[in-house]
């Protein structure tokens, strides 16, 4: 979100030219109709794990939505498939492994890192990464989220790299982390932050970022982003996202925040995938893998840096944003219809949060802010609020993995990592994860650095290569 308080500033000398350029509505793919949940925050999704006084009452209340019902008696079918395979001995059931991907822009190089350093390990030992019976992201977040559910699955022969560049892929002569295209679907997450320049993911509008936003309505598109998408999104990919819902119930998820209703929501990405298991015309399956990413650029678009994205659900025809603007992260929502439907057992929960959540000192070239005016003091109220969303939701999702019996949380900080290293300090390719973002700041991108991207997608693996949690609670065998 640096990009949008950046652009604020400047929109706020412009209000009176932002009045007369409206823009239209943009048109959603016809049919996709999303299947969706609400990510509401309130006594809906009160959590019945905090007090041994909930009643069954109080459960039930919790599935008066559809979807959500639907998705409890999903999830009981899911337990049913596993009860032969792993038992928790004290509770004589299985364990449960969640996973909730965060948001962060370019910092979801991170994530992707710290996930390949983790299988490099896990393969190191013969092992492989969980298989997560769900799993949800937001923002960046939804875009490691398709990549990671396939993690120990084998990579569809579909899947083309015409797209793949910039330092992690080795062409422009790195000698830090390379990643070979195909070798893993990890991997592929890892080579999809890898870029040469801005441009790779994001086109800035014609005259410029806010000459473009005052006319246009944003600052840039995702069109190299979308069409990057569709290349690693392809209908192979998508068939194995659906299959593990036909086969195994597991269920993966991506919040959004509707312009519309002011409401957040999860987007059911499996029940979306799971129609290319139905179709063999090729107009159907083009259709739908167009309507998978439109929903993974909806949860990552964040006007008036790029524009909203217009999704048809079953409930509605609304325009979307960045889930992050509603959740930075989530979990909770989505495992309340699973204790309507009676399963509440122990669980693991992973969280993977893209951004170190600090908002860092209100500061003029590192000096204490001496003057101050409306429009700094407005942009620092935002920059507050947004850390706050991002604090309080990986408050709960941690709070709900501490209470299921098990927490593995990665932050892009080493806050709690008694000697761990900084992230700005990492050395990659000769120079450290600042010195880095120096360099690319030469360029004036607007929200993304390659050659930082790349380190700090590099500082991900060597955390992850060891396991190194920010806080961890050990799940009992």
């Amino acid at each position: 979100m640096r990009m949008v308080r950046s652009l604020l500033l400047l929109f706020a000398a412009a209000g009176s030219l932002l009045a007369g350029c409206s823009q239209p509505r943009p048109k959603p793919i016809a049919g996709c109709n999303y299947k969706v949940i609400p990510l509401t925050v309130g006594p809906k999704w009160k959590q019945p794990w905090r007090g041994a006084d909930a009643t069954a009452a109080a459960v039930l209340e919790q599935a008066e939505d559809p979807e959500a019902a639907a998705l409890g008696r999903a999830l009981q079918a899911r337990r049913l498939l596993k009860a032969g395979v792993r038992r928790v001995a004290s509770e004589g059931g299985p364990r449960d492994q969640f996973l909730a991907l965060s948001g962060g822009g370019q910092h979801g190089a991170f994530g992707a890192g710290f996930f390949y350093g983790m299988q490099a390990a896990a393969r190191a030992k013969q092992e492989s990464l969980p298989t997560w019976d769900i799993v949800t992201g937001v923002s960046t977040g939804s875009l490691q989220s398709t990549l990671l559910f396939l993690a120990n699955q084998p990579v569809p022969s579909d899947r083309s790299y015409g797209w793949v560049d910039g330092p992690m892929s080795g062409k422009d002569g790195a000698t830090g982390l390379v990643v070979p295209p195909g070798e893993s679907n990890v991997g592929d997450l890892v080579l999809a932050y890898s870029i040469a320049k801005e441009a790779d993911l994001m086109r800035v509008r014609r005259g410029g970022a806010v000459t473009g936003a005052l006319l246009k309505g944003s600052s840039a598109s995702f069109a190299p982003l979308r069409d990057r998408l569709l290349q690693i999104m392809t209908i192979g990919t998508l068939r194995a996202v659906g299959q593990e819902w036909v086969a195994n119930k597991r269920q993966l998820f991506v919040g959004v925040s509707n312009l519309d209703d002011g409401d957040g929501y999860g987007i059911d990405m499996t029940e979306l995938a799971s129609r290319t298991l139905s179709t063999s015309a090729a107009g159907d399956l083009a259709r739908i893998q167009g309507c998978y990413v439109d929903a993974l650029l909806a949860s990552a678009s964040v006007p008036p840096g790029v524009p909203p994205v217009t999704l048809q659900t079953d409930r509605s025809t609304s325009m979307y944003m960045d889930g992050g603007a509603r959740f930075g992260m989530f979990l909770e929502p989505v495992l309340a219809a699973r204790r309507a439907a009676g399963e509440d057992r122990p669980a693991e929960v992973t969280l993977v949060v893209n951004t170190s959540m600090a908002a860092g000192p209100w500061s003029a070239d590192g000096a204490p802010m001496q003057r101050w005016s409306v429009v700094s003091a407005a942009l620092r109220a935002v920059d507050l609020m947004e850390t706050q969303v991002y604090v309080f939701s990986a408050a709960a999702v941690a709070d709900l993995g501490v209470a299921k019996g098990g927490l593995n949380m990665a932050v892009l900080s080493n806050g709690g990592i008694p000697g761990g290293e900084p992230p700005e300090a990492h050395a990659f390719d000769g120079k450290s994860c600042s010195q880095w973002q120096a360099i690319d700041a030469a360029a004036k991108p607007i929200q993304f650095y390659p050659r930082y991207m790349a380190c700090t997608a590099d500082y991900g693996r060597s955390r992850g290569t060891i396991a190194q949690w920010n806080h961890r609670v050990a799940a009992q065998p």
